[in-house]
């Protein structure tokens, strides 16, 4: 939708004219367009190796594993592998796995052993081979971004956070890892249950050779979980007190971390330069929460995550999903009551999208809950793909959910006009409110 078009990509390959071709699909709303460069590749060199890794197959690879381990459940085909523009794939942290895949394949040795290779021997059946988790990241190098076209993605400006304070922003993970079981999540199958920090040494000159390559005016960062460990976030704050730049955590944090001493975390945070934090609160119902979500938090616990961020100087997005597999049509409107009584300075109103890999997306596929005519080609922004309890069809709940978005993001502007103006500028409309988050 944005970015190169088809034939810019066809002329960059065959400019290129690689040996190898690998396609990240790092989301499942991604996929049809990692086919499409696949089928471009080989329509300009049928002898191009061509190789999908990321969060997509991977989590394809979860949910053929579950269904043969569960009698009874249609085992599914992996879809990307029946394509015959892709060859394989690499599953799970790939960073070293791909450099021995490389090295054989340009020497023309034999591949079946490489670690986290994905192949497939017939018609839905394939073989995996097992590979260990990365449980050291003081050996991944600090990404080449001098390789990338930066300045193409500086001016989409397409960037994570609701409201960014730059238009040159450098995106950062600092760890991998989530403690968490949340039932719509992939992260943790992904990159696991235990949190690894980088080495602070490399996160800092990571930043500095953002701010002197590309002239870096905001730092936003990615980690799933960058406040489960309190002491490594601190210490990351001292760094980033000393770079003297905005930063923001648009990826969403989990709002109970650390309740004794939130306060004084969010003060650090504030301290070094953070301006808004994004929590993920999903829901305002406590049987959502438990019992369809499986997220470990208290709806009484939101409130005071709140007000302790804006005490310390903070903004706070804070991410809503509506439209789980089982949550009610007043339980959804209790949720959007709820968030709007919270005091937060800003709502994202999320459609649940049930993402391969996750609990959600067996039971829709299993129990055939999907809209009719909708499937997970259809993944893309706020489209709806599940059916929703007091709804009649898909669009119906996307002007729904769309129009709670709108309510909630005017708020600010009645509460306290100075605070809308601080975190939009003056000139925000309504439009914008909506691109916005």
């Amino acid at each position: 939708m944005i970015g190169q078009t088809e034939e810019e990509i066809e002329n960059v390959i065959k400019e290129f004219n690689p040996d190898i071709v690998g396609i990240s699909i790092l989301f499942s709303n991604l996929n049809e367009s990692g086919h499409t460069i696949a089928k471009i590749v080989k329509k300009i060199n049928s002898k191009i190796f061509v190789l999908v890794g990321g969060n997509h197959i991977t989590n394809s690879l979860i949910d053929y594993q579950h269904n043969i381990t569960h009698p009874g459940d249609d085992i599914p085909l992996i879809k990307d592998l029946e394509d015959e523009n892709i060859d394989c794939a690499l599953v799970g942290e790939s960073d070293f796995n791909i450099i021995e895949l490389v090295n054989k394949i340009i020497n023309n040795q034999d591949i079946s052993n490489v670690p986290g290779l994905l192949r497939r021997i017939s018609r839905g059946k394939y073989k995996n081979n097992p590979s260990d988790r990365i449980t050291d990241l003081i050996n991944l190098p600090i990404p080449a971004r001098s390789l990338v076209n930066m300045e193409g993605y500086f001016d989409i400006g397409a960037f994570h956070s609701a409201k960014s304070r730059s238009n040159r922003v450098l995106n950062i993970m600092c760890s991998r890892g989530c403690p968490e079981k949340c039932t719509f999540c992939t992260t943790p199958q992904m990159w696991g249950h235990v949190v690894r920090w980088r080495k602070l040494e490399d996160i800092e000159k990571e930043i500095k050779l953002g701010v002197e390559e590309f002239n870096i005016g905001e730092i936003q960062f990615e980690d799933d979980t960058i406040t489960a460990r309190k002491k490594n976030l601190v210490d990351l704050c001292n760094v980033l007190e000393k770079v003297g730049l905005p930063w923001c955590t648009p990826n969403g944090i989990k709002t109970n971390y650390h309740l004794a001493t939130q306060p004084d975390m969010f003060k650090a945070m504030s301290n070094s330069g953070c301006y808004q934090v994004t929590l993920a609160c999903e829901s305002g119902v406590q049987r959502v929460l438990d019992n369809i979500i499986n997220k470990r938090l208290k709806v009484d616990q939101i409130k005071p995550a709140i007000e302790n961020a804006k005490k310390a100087g903070l903004l706070v997005h804070t991410f809503w999903i509506l439209g789980y597999p089982g949550e009610t049509f007043e339980e959804m409107n209790q949720t959007i009551e709820f968030a709007l009584s919270t005091g937060a300075d800003s709502f994202s109103f999320s459609i649940l999208s049930p993402l391969p890999g996750t609990p959600i997306y067996r039971k829709v596929v299993k129990e055939n809950l999907w809209w009719d005519g909708k499937s997970l080609n259809d993944l893309m922004f706020r489209s709806s793909l599940v059916k929703v309890d007091g709804f009649d069809g898909p669009y119906q709940f996307e002007k729904f959910v769309n129009e709670a978005n709108l309510k909630a993001n005017l708020l600010l502007k009645e509460r306290d006009p100075k605070r809308f103006a601080f975190k939009y500028g003056k000139d925000a409309s309504e439009k914008s409110l909506i691109k916005q988050t």
